[in-house]
């Protein structure tokens, strides 16, 4: 299994997740930062990187209460995602 890690100190908001996932995904460039885009993204076939992998998330403990809750609704789209596309995509915040 891949392992993706990713530093969150000083990301400020989602757009900040966004742009520290979604290349380490490998996504095509015109990948929206957005939970839905980030579901379709995860389904297969705008993605470089194959599953099975693992992104796990460090120190996002300085975003700000709405963006956090926000980013951690991603969470939700991974576990989606391997339900609904039986790929297997995890996502941890730790």
């Amino acid at each position: 299994m891949t392992t993706i890690e990713l530093d969150g100190r000083g990301w400020r908001s989602r757009a900040d997740f966004y742009a520290a996932l979604l290349p380490r995904l490998g996504a095509k460039p015109w990948v929206g930062g957005n939970l839905d885009a980030l579901f379709d993204c995860l389904g297969g076939g705008i993605a470089d990187l194959a599953p099975p992998f693992e992104v796990i998330v460090r120190h996002v403990g300085d975003l700000p209460a709405d963006e956090l809750a926000y980013v951690r609704r991603a969470e939700q789209v991974f576990d989606d995602a391997r339900a609904e596309f039986g790929r297997d995509v995890r996502l941890r915040f730790v």
